[in-house]
């Protein structure tokens, strides 16, 4: 059986998730597509637009055979955590590729400056070090130090970055999955603009979220429907200004709400203090506080994890190994299920029993909050508070 794995994110699955997936299969001859998906809040820090279940629906109706959770830990986290919890995962699921979009399209390239992350050699580490006291962000630095040391042209945007990520922890990992990337069609990761073509990008689809009409041709009819039905229902969109004021109450009540929080280092925290009683929302007081060093995406991050409350060493994240667990199959993901289960322990179920597990308690435990910080915006919230210990894998067991 020949598996191909995907990470992803899906917020929402439009057009271009098709092309990735129809692409996946095309190019790897795979039997079986696994994809390893962010939660309820994804990499930019920001929350998923619905909840994980109905994303897992959407990819689920798509095409993808078997869905699998990235943990909150690792979901919404740098590009380097974020690819080491997906790697680690689809490694310990013993997939045999894994495909990317990338701006690139050229692994070749992607392969060789990914090498030079995974070893780093000493005078790469010292560009780095001199580029970080110069106050450049940490990705910044990197990019500036391996062109100066590596001489790499590889232009470092958002999927190139993430896929060097991916083939780097490959590298450590010590891993035999085989990397492919395709390059990306229409627009770029990051471009808010809709136009007439059919690809946008989720940035342009998020931002225009108000106007379904505008969205809907940029979307498979199943993922429009499955979003239509999360909307009317009261269970989204939900966005980052939604936790603004919860943010506030956390530091109007909670002395040194932000002092040694996750990234906050170098009197951050006094910025923050600075600017909060007089910003007006979210995107104000993270705009405000932004400098070289801290982008708005790493703000964002920071925004999330304080009021989610996650004080996980995020060197160690770097070292366990995270669970696995299943959120969605279709009848082909059962057969794979049932193929893997002797050789890999997966949860389906969430229950008290795996919260014990020391290895996965902590892990698990901000999956949780941060599910139930999810739900706290919906119509009728407190019908889904409990939603992790109630919700089992979603099975779509159409074979059309």
């Amino acid at each position: 059986m020949r598996v191909a794995g995907i990470i992803v994110e899906y917020n929402p699955f439009h057009n271009g998730h098709l092309y990735h997936l129809q692409k996946t299969r095309e190019i790897t001859n795979a039997d079986i597509v696994v994809g390893v998906m962010s939660g309820n809040f994804i990499q930019r820090g920001e929350p998923a637009i619905v909840n994980k279940w109905a994303r897992t629906k959407m990819a689920i109706l798509n095409g993808v055979d078997v869905i699998f959770e990235l943990p909150f830990a690792y979901a919404c986290n740098s590009a380097e955590i974020f690819a080491y919890g997906a790697i680690s995962i689809l490694n310990q699921l013993g997939v045999d590729f894994i495909v990317f979009g990338s701006e690139c399209g050229d692994i070749d390239k992607l392969k060789e400056t990914a090498k030079h992350l995974a070893f780093e050699e000493d005078d790469f580490k010292s560009s780095l070090k001199s580029y970080l006291k110069e106050g450049y962000s940490f990705p910044k630095a990197r990019e500036l130090a391996l062109i100066k040391t590596c001489k790499t042209n590889i232009e470092f945007s958002s999927n190139n970055i993430l896929g060097i990520e991916y083939i780097k922890w490959i590298y450590r990992l010590n891993s035999k999955i085989e990397p492919f990337t395709i390059r990306r069609i229409g627009a770029s990761y990051n471009d808010p603009n809709l136009t007439q073509d059919t690809y946008a990008s989720a940035t342009a689809i998020r931002r225009n979220i108000n106007n379904l009409h505008a969205i809907k041709n940029k979307m498979p009819s199943v993922s429009y429907e499955i979003l239509l039905e999360e909307f009317e229902s009261g269970r989204g969109p939900v966005i980052l200004e939604d936790y603004f004021k919860l943010f506030i109450y956390n530091a109007i009540v909670v002395p040194d709400f932000l002092k040694n929080k996750i990234d906050v280092k170098e009197g951050l925290e006094n910025r923050f203090e600075k600017y909060i009683f007089n910003s007006p929302s979210a995107k104000n007081l993270l705009e405000n506080v932004k400098t070289k060093r801290y982008t708005l995406t790493r703000l964002q991050r920071i925004f999330i994890h304080a009021i989610v409350r996650n004080n996980f060493d995020q060197k160690a994240l770097l070292s366990i190994t995270p669970y696995v667990r299943v959120l969605g199959f279709n009848y082909k993901g059962k057969e794979y299920l049932n193929k893997i289960k002797d050789k890999i322990e997966y949860i389906t179920k969430l229950n008290q029993q795996w919260l014990k597990n020391p290895q996965y308690k902590e892990l698990l435990e901000l999956e949780i909050r941060s599910s139930m910080l999810h739900a706290l915006q919906y119509k009728d919230f407190h019908k889904y508070l409990q939603t992790e210990f109630k919700s089992s894998p979603i099975y779509i067991s159409s074979r059309s």
